[in-house]
């Protein structure tokens, strides 16, 4: 007689599949699956392989030193000034070139904190006699 499908095991069904070793495997399996868990016990782990090992490291610490030397020359590269007026330009455009050359040296005072100093500065020097 078959057990119906829709009833639930009983405990002691439950209890002897627990309880087995190994689940609807043969005996050749069960001695190939003992001997390989002996071997893979008895042989030694692998390294595994870092990618921060040897010429890695060197060509990372290389390329991360590269990075930072240019990233400090752009930030530290000066605003390019044109000195030089070409001769072809009219007397109007040079004195314009001249005025920004010369005003581009006050860049600072763009900054809101140093023109707030600035217009609390008195107008006539305080007398030191």
């Amino acid at each position: 007689m078959k057990p119906n499908e829709n009833t639930p095991p009983r405990d002691d069904e439950i209890e002897a599949l627990l309880a087995r070793r190994y689940r609807d495997t043969s005996p050749e399996f069960e001695a190939r699956w003992v001997a390989l868990k002996r071997e893979l016990r008895q042989a030694p782990a692998r390294p595994r392989p870092s990618w921060f090992e040897g010429w890695n490291r060197w060509l990372a610490l290389g390329g991360a030193l590269a990075a930072v030397v240019l990233t400090v020359a752009v930030w530290r590269r000066p605003a390019p000034v044109r000195e030089n007026v070409p001769a072809e330009v009219s007397p109007a455009l040079a004195e314009l070139f001249a005025m920004d050359a010369v005003l581009g040296r006050g860049t600072a005072l763009l900054d809101a904190e140093n023109r707030d100093a600035l217009l609390n500065l008195p107008v006539r020097p305080a007398n030191r006699s």
